[in-house]
């Protein structure tokens, strides 16, 4: 049986082509590296070496076992991503979201579905969340779009609508609704965990500022300090238990500032899922009656 470690020293020797080269890499010493080649060879029973007095090179069939040492290693690196993935689904839950605010929405529903489990979140962007879905280190997924993945279910969760928040007495504040095109030229305060909202608003503001934040609080304490426009949504106007302040949130007319939630897992996983998505589903029918008693008043 043949060592990870000297699979290891075989591939990079093949890859640089000179011990000298291979342990600067390995961090080992020549001599060290150049007895782990005797020793393959004497594992595999056949030469893998051309020797001269300066130095090896690899022969034809060195090469082929570097090719299938590489093989091996990968696939060591494979069974051990995936049982240490089987054993996080054992004990715990990993669930993706492509913003935060949805995430916080439904934790009080991921709580009551995975008791006695722990709950780790991560804020990504919907590629590497379908990508995580597949290769198990996501059990959930929030996507703000359906992915053509048939590999992957989803259901719709809630709707979502970019405002942005005036002080009273701004030019806009009037405004029974505006457009990226009127705010682009101006700073404007926003949350980097919104994640993709982020990169829309940013891709629609060409001239303008966005001044996105990492900390909630700060942004909290920016907006109560200053006169800075601020990008909310009805999600976070209907969500937000704090008193009224002197500002007036308008909402974009754009395309582009309406999105869709999405609730996602692999579609293998679908049944097993199948009663956290009905309780999703029925939280956002509620929701979305709540966003709209929100934004009317």
């Amino acid at each position: 049986m043949v060592e990870i470690f000297l699979l290891e020293q075989l591939t990079v020797f093949a890859k640089y082509g000179t011990l000298s080269k291979a342990a600067e890499i390995l961090h080992i010493t020549q001599p060290a590296l150049s007895r782990s080649m005797k020793k393959l060879e004497e594992i595999f029973e056949v030469p893998l070496f051309v020797r001269s007095k300066s130095r090896i090179m690899l022969n034809e069939t060195g090469k082929y076992a570097a090719i299938r040492a590489q093989e091996v290693l990968e696939a060591d690196a494979k069974m051990l991503e995936s049982t240490r993935a089987f054993d996080r689904s054992r004990n715990t839950v990993s669930i993706g979201s492509c913003a935060s605010l949805p995430i916080d929405m439904l934790m009080p529903i991921f709580q009551e579905t995975f008791k006695g489990k722990t709950i780790a979140t991560e804020i990504m962007d919907d590629e590497s969340l379908i990508k995580g879905l597949k290769n198990q280190t996501h059990q959930i997924a929030i996507l703000h779009k359906v992915p053509e993945d048939r590999d992957i279910f989803t259901k719709k969760y809630i709707d979502e609508h970019l405002y942005v928040s005036f002080p009273k007495g701004h030019p806009l504040a009037s405004r029974g609704y505006i457009t990226f095109k009127d705010i682009d030229g101006m700073s404007v305060l926003g949350h980097r965990n919104a994640r993709f909202w982020v990169e829309i608003c940013q891709q629609n503001m060409q001239s303008g500022r966005l001044m996105a934040q990492d900390s909630l609080e700060i942004l909290r304490e920016l907006v109560d300090a200053s006169s800075l426009p601020v990008f909310s949504s009805d999600l976070t106007i209907m969500r937000s238990n704090r008193p009224p302040t002197e500002r007036i949130a308008v909402p974009l007319s754009d395309e582009s500032a309406y999105a869709t939630y999405y609730l996602a897992c692999a579609m293998r996983e679908r049944d097993k899922y199948g009663d956290l998505f009905e309780a999703v589903e029925l939280k956002g029918r509620e929701l979305e009656k709540q966003v709209s008693g929100s934004a009317s008043e």
